[in-house]
């Protein structure tokens, strides 16, 4: 049986309350109970009698909100998580009372994000009601965020790659059958190879493993980009399996070639961010913020 959570929606915003409504009966762990306020003002005094397990800000200005006195001078056990809008710096939402976690609405249409960002925060919701200690909840995101995100992000990234590497095996078959067809069915089979080569050589599967890896890594890629602006994407992209503490033999798996090539590239890589010999290169990439 699914496991029961109430959350708590605090919107001013009916478009995108009903967004994440669709993302939330998404997520098949969870059956929730769910209450939405549309003032902010309404927000506080309605969590304190429901007690749900998390709160959800998508008004259209979050940060007055924590800032409003309810939040900032009493202590709000409840996780608090604001969908942060672009004229919205996801660092000002914070409050010294509050478990406030961000997620930028402009992701928003990629549901995966945030259903996994939810799914994150329940998780250490039963990490604290494990230990049963104060503070604990805080404790255990800073413990387990790095744990659990790599374990995400792996399995994210190696769905991408994985995904890439039917279409390209679909790309062969066709190669196959197609001089012994005719010419309508050659043409019909062309546009397929040509849609699969689109989105085999999609940069939006990098730009969005990049907006996934930055949530639990923020700049480490524009830090890293900036101080090693030789870098091309594909050594932003290995210096991620690096920082995430992929093996050779993992990346191997992941990307389909032998561990010579890995090794190789894994050379060259030291060459450009100018690495001493007796540097390594996983502490630091781990230096790196």
């Amino acid at each position: 049986m699914p496991e029961k959570k109430s959350i708590l929606i605090g919107c001013d915003d009916t478009t995108i309350l009903t967004q994440v409504l669709n993302i939330l009966s998404a997520i098949a762990d969870f059956t929730f109970s769910i209450a939405a306020v549309s003032r902010a003002s309404d927000l506080y005094s309605t969590s304190q009698s429901l007690h749900p397990d998390l709160i959800i800000l998508c008004f259209r200005r979050n940060q007055p909100v924590i800032n409003d006195s309810h939040f900032n001078l009493n202590k709000i056990d409840t996780p608090i998580l604001c969908l942060t809008q672009n004229y919205e710096c996801e660092s000002t939402c914070w409050s010294k009372n509050c478990i406030i976690f961000t997620h930028p609405y402009k992701h928003i249409n990629n549901a995966d994000f945030l259903i996994y960002r939810i799914k994150s925060i329940f998780q250490l919701k039963k990490t604290e009601s494990n230990t049963g200690t104060a503070g604990s909840f805080a404790e255990a995101a800073r413990e387990k965020n790095n744990t659990s995100n790599t374990r995400e992000l792996s399995h994210y990234v190696m769905e991408l790659d994985q995904k890439v590497e039917i279409l390209q095996k679909v790309k062969t078959r066709i190669s196959y059958l197609y001089p012994n067809v005719n010419d309508a069915i050659r043409r019909e089979l062309m546009s397929i190879v040509n849609s699969i080569k689109t989105v085999a050589e999609d940069t939006k599967l990098w730009d969005d493993f990049k907006i996934y890896f930055e949530q639990s890594n923020p700049d480490f890629l524009l830090t890293l980009a900036k101080k090693h602006p030789s870098l091309s994407a594909k050594d932003l992209k290995y210096c991620c399996y690096i920082k995430m503490n992929m093996t050779n033999h993992d990346i191997t798996n992941l990307l389909g070639i032998n561990q010579d090539s890995v090794r190789t590239h894994k050379y060259r890589l030291k060459k450009k961010l100018t690495l001493e010999k007796e540097q390594d290169i996983i502490s630091y990439l781990r230096t790196v913020s």
